[in-house]
């Protein structure tokens, strides 16, 4: 049985409860850093969190901006298409919007007759759906030229599309007495 009286026995018994705190004040000292170290790492993502909820509700405010503004860029294209549509529909059976016309020679005569033409050109093997311009050539544009006589005309007109190229002109009418109307260009 052992001696409790003993100063052997007391001396063990107190560096047994001296290891005990040391151990337990070590154990208190490392669970409180962690309880730092979780704390500050549940600060952070809370942060990280409110970080991300904010951009995300920035980002949601912006594709709600773009789809506005998508519809509006939509109704433009549409109004554009509905006002393209309208002037094919209204330029189509009228003469090209100016005059064309060679370079003056001596012989150039401004007061000249106004004769109007139908150029077509047959491009094998293209374009042939609708709006391409080889689809336009197939069907013809109409030319006004300004001359004295038929021939000049339709000479002046060979020179920039040539019969040698695909080009089939034939003449339409002469305008007598008709103003050539100068058009605003649209682009």
């Amino acid at each position: 049985m052992p001696d409790f009286g003993s100063l052997a026995y007391l001396l063990v018994l107190a560096a047994n409860f001296a290891l005990i705190a040391l151990v337990g004040g070590l154990a208190y000292e490392k669970g409180r850093d962690a309880w730092q170290v979780a704390a500050a790492r549940a600060r952070q993502a809370a942060d990280g969190n409110r970080y991300m909820q904010d951009n995300i509700e920035s980002a949601e405010k912006r594709a709600a901006q773009l789809v506005e503004e998508i519809a509006a860029a939509k109704e433009t294209l549409a109004r554009a298409q509905a006002n393209l549509e309208a002037m094919r529909r209204r330029h189509a059976g009228e003469p090209l919007p100016f005059a064309f016309r060679a370079t003056p020679t001596e012989n150039f005569d401004p007061g000249g007759s106004v004769w109007e033409f139908h150029v077509r050109h047959d491009f094998e093997g293209t374009g042939t759906e609708d709006g391409h311009p080889a689809e336009l050539w197939q069907k013809g544009r109409l030319y006004l030229v300004q001359s004295t006589t038929q021939q000049s005309a339709q000479a002046q007109l060979e020179r920039r599309l040539r019969p040698s190229d695909g080009f089939q002109i034939r003449l339409v009418r002469r305008l007598e007495h008709e103003p050539v109307r100068a058009v605003e260009r649209v682009s």
